[in-house]
């Protein structure tokens, strides 16, 4: 049985290029300087690679479509007027995208990055939006709620001990103070006054909800992952 000595696949003979690491199977150096090529290794190297042109291909793709919106629009409309809805839209749904295919190690820079990225967005909205300018009433207050939120639900998810049932009642808690801040912020806006209505019918629905994941969680199945309890 022929192995090759950077990455141990075995080979067939007279191989004189390994099909998964691409190095000579039979050259030491890479093992004498030690840097041993793991499939592991090379397997991490190539999902690199193709987020990387994954990422490339979208960033053809969205500048193109940018580019044929406003051609359009100049052509047609003899101006650019709804392009730049659209343009926008194309641009942030690239830098989500980008967001998420870096990969971020930590999950602050992921949400400090998607957060910026919907801050853009909207600001970018109510710029070119006639007779309207809702971004500092409406859109900075409601997405800073939503990024509270979601970086409490985080730390709760970081330093709980067990993460069960317990970790889904967060979630359900959280969207619950997101809808009704997210509805005084609107009556604010619009009435003047805050009117709490759908958003206290919606968060007195999910309350039971979240008491009966952390009754399961603490009484019933604590200690439990959510992983191992639906066999992910």
């Amino acid at each position: 049985m022929n192995l090759c000595s950077n990455c141990g696949v075995e080979l067939e003979e007279n191989l004189k290029q390994c099909p998964l690491c691409g190095k000579n199977p039979g050259d030491p150096v890479s093992r004498v300087a030690g840097t041993v090529s793991y499939p592991s290794d090379i397997i991490h190297l190539h999902k690199k690679e193709t987020r990387k042109h994954i990422w490339e291909l979208t960033g053809i793709i969205a500048f193109s479509g940018i580019a044929v919106c406003t051609i359009v629009d100049l052509v047609i409309g003899k101006g650019i007027k709804w392009s730049l809805f659209a343009d926008i839209s194309i641009i942030s749904a690239w830098l989500f995208l980008t967001c998420i295919l870096l990969k971020f190690r930590k999950p602050w820079m992921l949400i400090t990055g998607l957060s910026a990225t919907v801050l853009f967005m909207l600001l970018m909205f109510d710029l070119i939006s006639v007779k309207a300018t809702w971004f500092i009433q409406i859109g900075l207050p409601v997405t800073l709620a939503l990024v509270f939120f979601v970086c409490l639900s985080v730390i709760l998810y970081q330093y709980a001990r067990f993460k069960g049932f317990n970790i889904l009642a967060i979630i359900f808690l959280s969207v619950a103070g997101f809808c009704i801040i997210t509805e005084i912020i609107i009556d604010r806006y619009i009435l003047g006054r805050a009117d709490v209505r759908w958003s206290l019918i919606a968060a007195v629905s999910i309350l039971p909800i979240a008491l009966v994941l952390l009754f399961a969680h603490y009484r019933m199945k604590k200690g439990n992952k959510l992983d191992s309890f639906f066999h992910v």
